[in-house]
């Protein structure tokens, strides 16, 4: 019986490879917790109570990864550019979130094939967000505007 190699691995599906939602979880919630310890402008775009962020992440995660429908069931077609637009997103800001998905998957023991998969898709979606560019002087105040409205 001939196996097909996925660019994950073996697994039939990302969300298979990672070991389940049980672990995409854990990376969500490592993931939020690093922007709330180290990452003020991303933890700025935030609600204050970030619950809600972090099971609408988690849920696109696992039916991004091939796991159940648990996202556009409720939320629809993702679009998660326009979902994002009304934040400034800078070069440097997509960089920041890259960093703090890396080191989740890092604190998860994400490696191999699947880790290499991950972070190839995920670098093309945390660059697809950038709507500003960091060297604009106009950036820092959208920036100021969209983290501090009516100020």
């Amino acid at each position: 019986m001939d196996q097909t190699t996925h660019p994950w691995g073996d697994a039939a599906t990302p969300f298979e490879a990672l070991g389940g939602e049980p672990v995409i979880r854990s990376i969500v919630e490592d993931f939020y917790d690093l922007i709330d310890a180290e990452a003020p402008v991303l933890r700025a775009m935030l609600p204050k109570d970030d619950s809600t962020s972090r099971r609408k992440l988690g849920d696109y995660l696992v039916e991004w990864t091939g796991g159940p429908a648990l996202y556009t069931p409720v939320r629809g077609h993702p679009r998660m550019r326009m979902r994002h637009m009304p934040f400034v997103i800078a070069q440097s800001d997509a960089q920041e979130w890259l960093d703090c998905m890396r080191r989740a998957l890092d604190m998860n023991d994400v490696e191999g094939d699947v880790r290499a998969f991950l972070d190839q898709r995920i670098e093309q979606l945390a660059w697809h967000m950038v709507n500003a560019d960091d060297d604009d002087p106009k950036t820092a105040e959208r920036r100021r505007l969209t983290l501090n409205p009516g100020s």
